[in-house]
């Protein structure tokens, strides 16, 4: 009942408007329709925004500002082609002799009368709807293939102003017949051929992305024989237009039908493109030309942070491997962008002004210049990523903004401070223990997103066993981690954990591998060294920050049976979950971590099946050999978070 009111009003206002606007002279008229077009450049800032982003991604080496004025004299010729279409029942053959000049023109009335027809193909170029008008005024009508409206009322009003000169104006669907019947009777058939085919569409390239077009247009000519004829309706200024035929396309015919309807229509692709770049404000940029593409672009923000970056680039290869069964395949480069910001202080700044200039940031980047450097605002400026994805929270805004600027999707890895956590991501992926709730795109993982690939952990377990004296009698590998300003690593717990990696050691005739974290402090480093060095069980000793070999870490998870892990580190807890081994926190006597890692241990426990002991019961816990669920639960997470992360592109 409320589509059919929508319908009645929208038709009447519709053909109110025609009526006032065809007893009005035609310069004014123009003029309104321009000012109307601007109003709708301000009102629709959605569509307007599209257009921006996708005129950028055309023409990257456009200035914001030449991709700003593009989108406003869009919006004011569409504003002139309303009022052109309202205004069609008062056109004369005078008037479209006085304002329409031709181009190709001959090569038109040469192929018109052809035996098998020919189909005039064209774009939503200058006022496409004109072009038919014309010719039917001149006394050769077409019949043309239009998209339905969905209000039926203004679809019939549409039509018959479509059809005021004898043009036959029929829809998708059945309308097909009579289109096959027309060229058949070597009549000529309009067809648009540059919108997204769907799902059904032939597969080609447009400014250099893979995506659909209609098969169709190229299907009909292919099967009946027709000629292709491109057209292109151009405004020259004003009620001026100039309406180009090409010369009529000869198509490839290789015998396989949808690799020849692929060809043809890449050629009329290419032509397309050509005239979008000799006159980029006439075509319709606003719509989702690339939603359906194979072409994906992922850009990561980088902080610098080793762990942050790390993350970043797990989530772009669960997001890969999430699409790449796919058929085709997906083309997608991951491009990493370092940021750096010309001053702490400045970074302070653009956190706390942020939330004011995202909403304003699209076509507006450059006045980041004061917080970033130009290298740093030059690589992001120049970038077209249809997803952006940034780790910890300084690079939050400024992932906002890359959003907002090229109308891409977000994903951000752990949880946004204030008042970031109130913003809309596409994806928020949030270690559980993080408390509090954010906006939809929400998924909780336990720990946070590891970067090991079990391949890279097999391989670096072989080029670590190089350098091992018996990696066969691996049984243990010790994480230690490192002080924060509340968290201290109190020696006396060292003590007990060596004392009790060795117990289990010699129980268990076995040997373990020992690493430490850059934030180990140095007392620690050295006891550890004095320690285990010449110890006959203890094959690897290995300072973080003297030893920087890739292998290590992820070799030492391969070659052991148990991971044992200082419960400060939750990178690496995460890390050492993933890899399907056995796993071990080993508490320490200090009270100053966060409340979250308690909860993160809690939840180990309780849903993991990971033991989380005091250092003097790590032997106790090393023989017990209690089930963990850890890896059943992390491959239940990945098959969750892969189903979530497809949906991103």
């Amino acid at each position: 009942m409320f589509h059919h009111f929508l319908d009645w009003l929208a038709s009447s206002a519709v053909r109110s408007t025609a009526f006032f606007i065809q007893r009005l002279p035609l310069s004014p008229t123009l003029k309104l329709g321009r000012g109307l077009g601007f109003f709708g450049y301000l009102l629709v800032r959605k569509r307007a925004r599209l257009a921006y982003a996708n005129l950028k991604c055309a023409f990257p080496e456009s200035t914001p500002q030449q991709r700003g004025e593009w989108v406003r004299e869009m919006f004011c010729q569409l504003g002139m082609n309303g009022i052109e279409i309202l205004r069609f029942p008062t056109l004369t053959k005078e008037h479209v002799e006085d304002h329409v000049c031709d181009a190709g023109y001959e090569t038109y009335l040469e192929h018109r009368w052809k035996e098998k027809g020919a189909i005039l193909l064209t774009a939503h170029f200058g006022n496409w709807e004109y072009s038919q008008i014309v010719e039917g005024i001149r006394g050769r009508p077409i019949t043309i293939l239009a998209r339905r409206q969905k209000y039926e009322r203004l679809d019939t009003f549409l039509n018959s102003l479509r059809q005021r000169y004898g043009s036959i104006s029929v829809g998708k669907g059945g309308g097909v017949r009579e289109v096959i019947r027309s060229l058949r009777e070597g009549k000529c058939v309009g067809m648009l051929a540059d919108q997204s085919g769907g799902d059904e569409g032939i597969w080609v390239r447009f400014f250099g992305r893979l995506t659909t077009a209609p098969r169709g247009p190229m299907g009909l000519a292919l099967r009946l024989g027709a000629t292709v004829l491109p057209v292109f309706f151009i405004r020259r200024g004003g009620p001026d237009h100039e309406l180009h035929f090409e010369p009529p396309m000869e198509l490839t015919r290789t015998g396989d039908d949808d690799k020849d309807v692929e060809i043809n229509t890449q050629r009329y692709i290419r032509l397309l493109e050509s005239y979008l770049r000799k006159y980029p404000t006439q075509w319709l940029w606003g719509h989702k030309r690339w939603k359906r593409t194979r072409t994906k672009r992922i850009l990561i923000l980088s902080d610098g942070k080793p762990g942050h970056v790390k993350q970043s680039e797990a989530l772009a290869r669960e997001i890969v491997q999430s699409v790449q069964q796919k058929t085709p395949p997906y083309e997608i480069s991951i491009e990493r962008s370092e940021i750096e910001f010309r001053s702490p202080w400045r970074r302070r700044l653009f956190y706390g002004l942020a939330p004011l200039f995202i909403p304003w940031a699209q076509g507006r980047l450059q006045r980041l210049n004061f917080f970033l450097t130009a290298a740093s605002l030059n690589k992001i400026s120049m970038a077209t990523p249809d997803l952006i994805i940034s780790a910890g929270a300084a690079l939050v805004p400024l992932n906002l903004c890359l959003s907002n600027e090229n109308c891409a999707k977000s994903a951000v890895v752990m949880k946004p401070s204030f008042p970031f956590n109130l913003f809309r991501y596409d994806l928020a992926l949030i270690p559980a223990h993080d408390s509090g709730l954010m906006p939809g795109g929400n998924f909780r993982i336990q720990g946070v997103l590891s970067g090991m690939e079990s391949d890279e952990l097999k391989a670096s377990g072989k080029i670590l066993a190089r350098s091992l004296r018996h990696p066969e009698k691996i049984r243990f590998s010790l994480f230690v981690g490192g002080e924060t300003r509340h968290f201290k690593l109190p020696p006396t717990d060292i003590e007990n954990l060596l004392e009790q990696l060795n117990q289990s050691a010699e129980s268990l005739d076995g040997d373990f591998l020992v690493t430490t974290s850059r934030r180990t402090p140095p007392g620690i480093v050295e006891k550890l060294r004095s320690e285990l060095s010449a110890h006959p069980r203890c094959q690897l000793v290995c300072v973080a920050t003297e030893d920087p070999r890739p292998e290590v870490v992820p070799g030492m998870m391969s070659l052991a049976e148990t991971l044992i892990v200082t419960e400060d580190s939750l990178s690496m807890i995460s890390e050492a979950l993933r890899s399907s081994k056995r796993v071990i926190v080993v508490k320490m006597n200090s009270n100053g971590l966060p409340r979250k890692h308690t909860r993160f241990q809690e939840n180990l426990k309780k849903n993991w099946g990971v033991p989380v002991v005091e250092a003097a019961h790590l032997s106790e816990a090393l023989e017990k050999k209690e089930p963990s669920w850890a890896g059943e639960r992390w491959q239940e997470e990945q098959v969750r978070l892969r189903e979530k992360v497809g949906d991103l592109l």
